[in-house]
């Protein structure tokens, strides 16, 4: 007889070990799952967590780089204005100078001309003045020039003097009109140092909170990038401009003057071979005057080749300008950047936001204009060098602030002055194109 209970024993061990468990191996076993479950969504909480705090640190240092672009931009304005009222106090001190002068040279001349026109009345008088009453005359006269009007007009000067009397008065007027605008001068200079002052005062409150922001900054290892141009890089940028603008005037000077001695010596040779060879002969141009034509591309060329990444006109402001001054031009790193025209070059190499970059002064029909080339890879021309329109100047690249390879090109109506809110002096390059 089968024990009941022995078989009742087997077939609930059978049924466990057919489970694979125990019940209480189970409930353990179940347990472990759901810590593990409950670990794995405090993890993915936590990172959630961090990945938004990350994500708000971010947005908040993207926040805080915006914040020293535009003040960076604001600084830059300043910058530029305070440099450029330097320059123009330096022109009118130039101007001054010149005056002051001028003044001396015509102060001189009327000295030499008085002492002339003393000895012609003195002569007058000995000869053949006896009728003129001179006491009327000298002290009836408020000056030597009005002795002079006075004579003059009542006649008594004879026609072969007069031309020395009308000499000296128009000396006069020249003194008067020389010491007029002297004054004016003087004038406009004590002002544009006002100016200059209150620009100052305003350069120095900017920079203060440039410094803290950036102490700040730092204290929070906030990594950030500058686009700051100093004061000291605009003004030698604007000097190098004046040196330039000469540069190119006298470069222009000597090529025309070059032009035109071999027009004459082509005309020359012309006339030479007219009367060796008959006229027919001389109706055939030389090669030599066939070559000498230039070839012209145009006001400004296009100085690469890429696509349009940006264009000329207003912006967003999220990189600290509102107002974009130039045309981006995409491209790989070392497409090569050509002189839009030809000019002298006034800057070239590392500087600021432009990263590597090239500034080139050009004269047109009597009017200044400069083309700005910047974030290069490369740059293969030095300040002082004259350039043709179409030469290689560089290779393109991504230098300064820049977030990829491209060219970042300006053409400004006059010398160079940035703005991040306007136009200022820049003109859309795309309307020459």
């Amino acid at each position: 007889m089968v024990n009941l209970k022995k078989l009742a024993a087997t077939v609930t061990l059978g049924a466990l070990l057919i489970s694979g468990t125990t019940p209480g191996y189970a409930a353990s076993l179940t347990d472990k799952q759901k810590k593990v479950q409950q670990q794995q969504q405090q993890n993915n909480s936590e990172q959630s967590k961090a990945n938004a705090s990350i994500q708000k640190r971010e947005q908040a240092i993207s926040k805080e780089q915006q914040e020293i672009n535009k003040l960076d931009a604001e600084l830059q304005d300043v910058i530029n204005d305070v440099a450029q009222k330097k320059a123009e106090i330096r022109a009118t001190q130039q101007k001054i100078a010149a005056l002051q002068k001028q003044i001396k040279q015509y102060e001189a001349k009327m000295k030499a001309q008085e002492e002339l026109m003393k000895e012609r009345m003195a002569t007058m008088q000995k000869n053949g003045g006896g009728s003129i009453d001179w006491a009327e005359f000298i002290f009836g006269s408020k000056d030597f020039g009005d002795l002079l009007t006075r004579m003059i007009t009542a006649g008594t000067i004879q026609e072969n003097d007069k031309q020395i009397f009308e000499e000296y008065q128009a000396t006069k007027e020249k003194l008067a009109a020389a010491q007029a605008e002297l004054k004016a001068e003087r004038d406009a200079l004590v002002k544009q140092k006002e100016e200059l002052e209150q620009r100052q005062k305003t350069l120095n409150q900017k920079m203060k909170e440039r410094a803290a922001k950036i102490k700040k900054l730092n204290a929070e290892k906030v990594k950030f990038e500058s686009k700051l141009m100093s004061l000291q890089e605009m003004e030698s940028t604007l000097k190098a401009q004046e040196k330039a603008i000469k540069a190119e005037m006298e470069a222009q000077r000597r090529a025309a003057e070059e032009a035109k001695r071999a027009a004459a010596a082509a005309a020359a040779a012309k006339k030479q071979q007219a009367s060796n060879t008959g006229s027919s002969a001389a109706s055939t141009p030389t090669a030599s005057a066939a070559a000498s034509v230039p070839a012209s591309g145009g006001m400004f060329q296009r100085p690469a080749n890429g696509r349009l990444s940006q264009g000329w006109g207003a912006a967003s402001g999220a990189n600290g300008y509102s107002f974009h001054n130039g045309l981006d031009i995409a491209a790989p790193v070392g497409t090569p950047i050509n002189a839009a025209q030809t000019g002298t070059v006034t800057t070239a190499g590392w500087g600021g936001a432009y990263g590597n970059h090239v500034i080139i002064t050009h004269v047109l029909n009597g009017q200044v204009w400069t083309t700005v080339y910047a974030h290069m890879s490369s740059v293969s021309v030095s300040a002082g060098q004259r350039v043709t329109q179409g030469q290689h100047i560089g290779g393109m690249g991504s230098t300064g602030n820049s977030t990829g390879s491209h060219l970042h090109f300006e053409i400004h109506r006059g010398g160079y002055s940035y703005s991040s809110s306007s136009a200022g002096s820049t003109v859309n390059p795309a309307s020459f194109f």
